[in-house]
C-alpha cells in the first residue's frame, strides 16, 4: 500500500510516498480503507520539531530522538472497515467510520488498523467522508477543553486563534453552548468567524485584546501567547484559560493557578459521535481549508506551514 513515509525531521519535502506493507487487523481492531484524512498543525509541528520552548527534547524522546519513530504521520482518517479481527462485535465490514489514532499517528496510509474500543465512530450517509474527518482534530480538542474549563452558557468567551482547526470548531461549540463568542484572528478571516457564529472580532494586527478593557469568564488560547500573566487582567473573577498551546516553562509557572486549564487533548468515540451528531444537525459546519490528493501531502505541509490555513486541511485517496 501508499504511505506518506517521514524519515527525518526537518522540512516538507521530507515527506515521500512509499510503498509499505499493508496491516492486517489484530484482535480487537478494525482495518479502514481510507478514503480520506488531514494533514494538521500537530503534524506540521512534528515533522519540524516546531514545538513550543522547552518541549523539544520531551517531544523527541516520545517520537524519536533523530528521526520519527513512526514515520507515517496522520491522526485522522475517515474510510470504510475492509476487515475486522477477532472479538469486534461493534463494526462490520463495509461500515463507514471516522477515527483518532492520536499521538500513535499512522494515519497517512491507504489502509489503518484501528482499536474497537478507541475513539471511531460511524458516519452517517449524510456527511461525506472529508467533511466527517475535517471534524476530528479540532472538534475533539475543543469539547475537550471546553469539559474541562466548564464553558456554560450565558459566559463570554475569547478564543485566541479563532480560524484554525481547533478555533473554527471552538467559536461553533460556544455559541451552541450558549456562550457569547469573540473571536481573535487576521482581518483576511474575520468573515470566516463571523459565519460560524462569533459576536465579536478583534484583528489581532490592530488591536491587542488584553488592553481594551474587556473581561471575560473563559480564554481559549490556540497560538500559546495568551499566557496567564498575560490575559488575568482580562479575566473575571471566576475566569479560566484553556491553554491548547503554549511554551512548557509558562505553563507549568501557572499550572498551580485553578483559572488554568492545560493539558493533552484525548479523543474519544463519545466525543467523535457528538461532533457527527451535530453536524448531521447542521449545529457544527465542518470548516474546509482545501481538498488535496493524497500524492500531494508535502503540499499540505506547507500549507500548514504557511501559517494561513483556515480550518482543516483534507487529504483524498483514490
Amino acid at each position: 500500500m501508499k504511505a506518506a513515509v517521514c524519515e527525518g525531521y526537518g522540512p516538507p519535502e521530507v515527506v515521500q510516498i512509499r510503498d509499505v506493507p499493508k496491516p492486517a487487523p489484530a484482535d480487537g481492531e478494525v482495518l479502514i480503507k481510507a478514503a480520506a484524512t488531514t494533514v494538521n498543525s500537530g503534524d506540521a509541528r512534528v515533522r519540524a520539531l516546531r514545538v513550543p520552548r522547552g518541549l523539544s527534547l520531551a517531544v523527541r524522546l516520545r517520537f524519536g530522538l533523530t528521526k520519527p519513530k513512526q514515520p507515517v504521520f496522520g491522526f485522522d482518517v475517515a474510510g470504510k472497515i475492509e476487515a475486522v479481527g477477532t472479538g469486534v462485535t461493534r463494526f462490520q465490514p463495509g461500515d463507514r467510520v471516522v477515527a483518532s489514532r492520536d499521538l500513535d499517528l499512522g494515519c497517512h496510509a491507504e489502509y489503518v488498523t484501528v482499536a474497537e474500543q478507541g475513539a471511531i465512530a460511524t458516519i452517517p450517509e449524510t456527511l461525506s467522508d472529508q467533511d466527517a474527518v475535517a471534524l476530528c482534530f479540532g472538534g475533539s480538542t475543543a469539547l475537550h477543553f471546553f469539559e474541562r474549563g466548564s464553558l456554560a452558557a450565558g459566559e463570554k468567551v475569547l478564543i485566541n486563534g479563532a480560524s484554525g482547526a481547533v478555533g473554527a470548531m471552538a467559536v461553533q461549540l460556544a455559541k451552541h453552548t450558549g456562550a457569547e463568542v469573540t473571536g481573535v484572528c487576521s482581518a483576511a478571516n474575520a468573515p470566516l468567524v463571523r459565519g460560524l457564529g462569533g459576536d465579536h472580532v478583534i484583528d489581532y494586527a490592530v488591536e491587542d485584546f488584553t488592553r481594551i478593557g474587556q473581561r471575560y469568564d473563559v480564554i481559549v488560547d490556540n497560538q500559546g501567547n495568551a499566557t496567564y500573566p498575560r490575559v488575568k487582567g482580562s479575566l473575571e473573577p471566576d475566569g479560566r484559560v484553556l491553554m491548547v498551546y503554549g511554551e512548557v516553562w509558562p505553563t507549568i509557572a501557572a499550572s498551580w493557578q485553578k483559572a488554568v486549564v492545560t493539558g493533552t487533548a484525548k479523543p474519544s468515540a463519545d466525543h467523535l459521535r457528538a461532533l457527527i451528531e451535530l453536524a448531521e444537525r447542521g449545529v457544527l459546519k465542518p470548516v474546509v481549508d482545501s481538498i488535496l490528493p493524497f500524492a500531494r501531502i508535502a503540499d499540505a505541509h506547507r500549507r500548514v506551514d504557511s501559517g494561513h490555513k483556515v480550518g482543516s486541511l483534507v487529504l483524498t485517496f483514490d
